[in-house]
């Protein structure tokens, strides 16, 4: 749990408790860039990531979370909650995958590479 206490104009007191809890629930399994025909999967673990390409031939696989050796954060092993392809503003809009994990980490994954980019935690 987290409390800020921000003093502004006339000295006025606002303050902030907050605790991030995400369901451990991920709506979609399998993401498809239908212009590489890639098919982006995580698996029923929610811990990988495995790309394939057209044939079904494996392109790359990465656990984001351990292979970029993020620190343990509200939990001990982070899951996938959210997994979306998108592009915008952070990523020059450039399409990736953005992931979310149950602990608030989150972040963004090239969809060529599988290259992790850690963007925070709230």
């Amino acid at each position: 749990m987290t409390s800020i206490t921000a003093h502004g104009q006339n000295d006025a007191i606002y303050e902030y408790v907050g605790s991030a809890k995400l369901e451990n629930k991920l709506k979609n399994f399998v993401l498809v860039d239908s212009i590489a025909m890639t098919k982006f999967i995580v698996d029923s673990m929610q811990i990988f990531i495995t790309a394939f390409d057209s044939n079904g031939k494996e392109l790359w696989r990465t656990d984001p979370w351990k292979d970029n050796k993020l620190m343990e954060y509200r939990v001990k092993r982070p899951i996938i909650v959210y997994f979306s392809l998108s592009k915008n503003k952070w990523t020059d809009n450039k399409e990736m995958i953005w992931i979310t994990y149950n602990n608030t980490q989150f972040g963004i994954i090239d969809k060529q590479t599988g290259k992790f980019t850690f963007f925070g935690q709230d």
